[in-house]
């Protein structure tokens, strides 16, 4: 886990499909956004926006990507992407394959950052 926070918590593992990927997990079990109360709702958005700033600092992508599918795992999750020009994907979907390897002192740092942003830019 990379951060937890009252609503949600922020997972990343060692091999991911871009170097700066996270993905953003609701703690209470729903399948869409609109089954949680607006007070989770809001919460769930706001960690959402505040792990994606923080991976924007951090890698200064040219482009985030935010996707929300659950045909896989029917529980709302949201996996960030920060996109930057030459990339594996670039011109196509993202795929789940794992392409880059990141340290244990990468996921740290990106962790770190998560939990310390705060507010907008």
């Amino acid at each position: 886990m990379l951060a937890e926070f009252p609503t949600t918590w922020v997972t990343g593992g060692i091999e991911a499909p871009l170097p700066g990927y996270a993905c953003v997990v609701a703690k209470r079990h729903v399948t869409e956004p609109f089954e949680l109360g607006e007070a989770e709702r809001l919460a769930f958005w706001e960690d959402s926006m505040r792990a994606a700033r923080a991976l924007a600092r951090l890698f200064n992508p040219r482009k985030m990507n935010y996707q929300i599918h659950g045909n896989s795992i029917p529980h709302l999750h949201m996996h960030l992407y920060p996109r930057y020009a030459g990339d594996p994907y670039e011109g196509r979907p993202i795929s789940n394959e794992a392409q880059f390897q990141r340290t244990p002192q990468d996921l740290t740092r990106i962790g770190q950052s998560i939990r310390e942003s705060s507010g907008p830019t």
